[in-house]
């Protein structure tokens, strides 16, 4: 009887903690007819072209943002929701345990702490844009309660202001350094797409690249200037792109893409202007190894003197299942350098370029609004965005390559990529270098600037270049090429003038080049394999023997060489590369076992999927028809998930008059699968064909296919 008594006391305990942590977890419910009150004052239109991408003309640059995000949320809410989330540090209160690392990096980041003491520090304007987008975010959510996920409604401009806060340094490679001191056997870093986005995993992430030029009127055959812009992003996801035409009365005015969650255009074009984005990898991040009190683990010595770490607790919240969850407490450590990591192999310190750093969305808007190279040099001028490349052109015929970053004002002397000595403050970097301080090209005598993520010190075709000579070791810029590059410095080196048709063909060159060190040193061992009469891969030697270096559908030699070459043409799988004749046994293996053949043709091996459907697809990666793929385990086919997914085309004409073409990797409407503009535009983009970009009302239209208000959508 005692044990019976003793259980059923257990089992109300365990049946009260049960109803505790569900009633302390529970996310807050929202109030739907206040959010619909707070949207009601916004003038904008939608109008919806004949691909679903939304035009939105606003009476303010408030109201076009507002628009923006509503019409996002049509699109992708749920990837907006996700943002959010991880942004809040709420993921894991609803995708559970996996995304809990997210969370606590968010509070090891100091995100909020940076938004709530900077916010108010921002342009009026700003925090108008910032809230208008949060308002249109919320009404949608309030139209559709339905769709709301838990702890991402209602959201404020803060939230908005958050997400640049929390995304921007992972794009020089922040997630990846922190990865890597948790466990550098197998370092993991933030999903960029899948299932797993915005956690952290070990599988690997796809290459997140892009490219840029711009050809100045003196060297186009029209007098035209010409700018491609062609960011390479995952298809899918958080940094997936979603185009849109932004028109206020205010005076914003630009056409491009965003990501979900920003209220802005991040790059495309206004009437006398525009830019595309390139990831690029300057050292920004550093790494102090802490010297820890032996007789105290929360003091670390700085100057000769013993410091005490700061401290506070982190909550992370924990879906166990469905409602229920369950709140642990992460003591976070900070020390005169930034935040502080408590690793079984060292006490490490962080600090990095952008901590703090409010300002970036105030720097995109900037951007937006620029009507000269001066006001966007101007706009650069700010450093609030840590890194990116910028290929700028104009009206006025200017052509640049900008290699944004904020570079630490560092002591000179030391390995800044190594660790660093936790004990001396003089290394404890306060400032950055000016925007001067950066590499540059303006207007090169060759009327062309590139890049494809590689050194800033290659950016044109011939004189022009910064000198490498000029930069400090400090900073820390790389010096690699890609293939995308040598093949950009080859072709725009063939002819005296271009022409429009001539720069569409760059862009979808579907080649590798000659001069890749990849290349050079397969054909030097293709060379010296084929003459091994003893060799059994006579007909595979043969097969890579026809290879001329394409990448078209139809190409009976690309997969198996690719896959031979697939660790030398990827430069972060340096570590894994075996000697070609293993990697030549390995490829001939998985053909095969998947394709029963040596030489499938590339569309069959290299495929371009929507839904269940699937089609073959030119390109490969890192050739400038930018296509990654990630293998099918059944097929062995590989499906592309990253590379080209935003591509325009802008032109401005001998009188200054803009006009562009664009295309998206599958269509407007992201998740829904019963729309028409799921996939509407797969077969303009993996015709290497793009749609027009419409630019004012008139040419709008007659293109409609829906008009409507947020307040008022049916």
């Amino acid at each position: 009887m005692k044990a019976l008594r003793i259980a059923l006391f257990a089992a109300v305990l365990a049946v009260t903690w049960v109803v505790m942590q569900f009633l302390a977890n529970l996310a807050p419910s929202p109030d739907w007819q206040a959010l619909i009150a707070a949207g009601q004052n916004y003038q904008v239109t939608v109008y919806r072209d004949d691909y679903g991408v939304p035009h939105i003309y606003g009476k303010t640059d408030a109201a076009t943002a507002f628009g923006l995000a509503y019409a996002h949320a049509e699109d992708d809410f749920a990837t907006q929701q996700e943002v959010v989330l991880a942004t809040r540090g709420k993921l894991a209160a609803v995708k559970g345990a996996d995304a809990a690392v997210t969370d606590y990096l968010v509070g090891l980041m100091g995100v909020w702490e940076a938004v709530d003491a900077g916010y108010d520090s921002l342009k009026p304007s700003t925090r108008r844009i910032a809230d208008a987008y949060a308002d249109g975010y919320n009404l949608y959510a309030a139209q559709n309660p339905d769709k709301a996920l838990p702890f991402a409604v209602p959201i404020s401009g803060k939230d908005v202001v958050a997400g640049f806060v929390f995304k921007t340094p992972f794009f020089y490679g922040f997630d990846e350094t922190v990865g890597e001191l948790f466990d550098g056997s197998e370092p993991r870093q933030l999903a960029v797409h899948g299932e797993e986005a915005l956690t952290f995993t070990a599988e690997p992430q796809p290459e997140v690249g892009s490219q840029g030029v711009a050809i100045a009127p003196s060297r186009s055959s029209d007098g035209h200037t010409r700018l491609l812009v062609n960011s390479h992003q995952p298809l899918t996801g958080p940094v997936a792109w979603y185009e849109a035409r932004l028109k206020s009365e205010e005076g914003w005015d630009m056409a491009g893409a965003t990501f979900p969650g920003s209220p802005l255009i991040l790059h495309g074009h206004n009437a006398h202007l525009g830019w595309s984005n390139t990831v690029n990898r300057p050292d920004l991040i550093d790494i102090y190894q802490l010297v820890i009190d032996p007789d105290d683990d929360n003091r670390y010595r700085l100057d000769g003197r013993w410091h005490t770490l700061e401290q506070r607790d982190l909550p992370v919240t924990v879906s166990l299942w469905r409602s229920l969850r369950w709140t642990f407490n992460e003591t976070l450590y900070t020390a005169e350098h930034g935040p502080v990591l408590k690793l079984p192999h060292g006490v490490y310190a962080l600090r990095w370029a952008g901590m703090g750093e409010v300002g970036a969305m105030e720097q995109m808007l900037a951007l937006n609004h620029a009507r000269s190279m001066a006001e966007f040099e101007t706009a650069m001028t700010m450093l609030a965005q840590p890194s990116i490349n910028y290929v700028y052109a104009d009206a006025k015929g200017n052509i640049a390559h900008y290699y944004n970053a904020a570079f630490p004002r560092r002591a000179p002397g030391w390995d800044w990529q190594a660790d660093l000595p936790g004990d001396r403050s003089d290394l404890i970097w306060q400032d950055y270098l000016p925007f001067s301080a950066v590499p540059v090209t303006r207007n090169p005598p060759s009327g062309v600037v590139f890049n494809a993520n590689n050194t800033p010190f290659v950016a044109t075709v011939g004189p022009g270049h910064p000198d490498p000579e000029v930069f400090s070791d400090t900073m820390g810029i790389e010096t690699r090429m890609t293939n995308r590059a040598y093949r950009l410095q080859r072709l725009l080196a063939v002819s005296n003038t271009i022409s429009e048709d001539q720069f569409r063909a760059i862009k979808y060159d579907l080649a590798y080049d000659e001069a890749l060190p990849a290349i050079v040193a397969f054909r030097g061992w293709l060379a010296e394999t084929a003459l091994r009469d003893s060799s059994e891969y006579q007909q595979a030697l043969s097969v890579l023997g026809a290879w001329d270096l394409q990448t078209n559908i139809d190409n009976r030699s690309a997969a198996l060489a690719y896959l031979t070459l697939a660790t030398r043409l990827d430069h972060r799988k340096t570590a894994q590369q075996q000697p070609l004749d293993e990697e030549l046994a390995g490829a001939v293996a998985y053909l095969k076992r998947h394709f029963g053949r040596l030489d499938p043709a590339w569309g069959e091996f290299y495929r371009h999927q929507r839904g269940d459907q699937q089609w073959p697809i030119d390109g490969g990666p890192d050739v400038l028809r930018a296509v990654y793929g990630e293998q099918a385990p059944d097929s062995g086919r590989h499906i592309n998930v990253a590379g080209d997914s935003y591509i325009m085309f802008v032109d401005w004409d001998e009188n200054g008059r803009v006009s562009s073409t664009s295309s998206h990797s599958f269509g407007s409407a992201t998740l829904d699968e019963s729309s028409v503009h799921y996939d509407d535009q797969v077969n303009l983009f993996i015709g290497m064909q793009e749609k027009p970009v419409y630019l004012s009302l008139d040419e709008l239209m007659p293109h409609v296919t829906r008009q409507y208000t947020p307040q008022n959508p049916n």
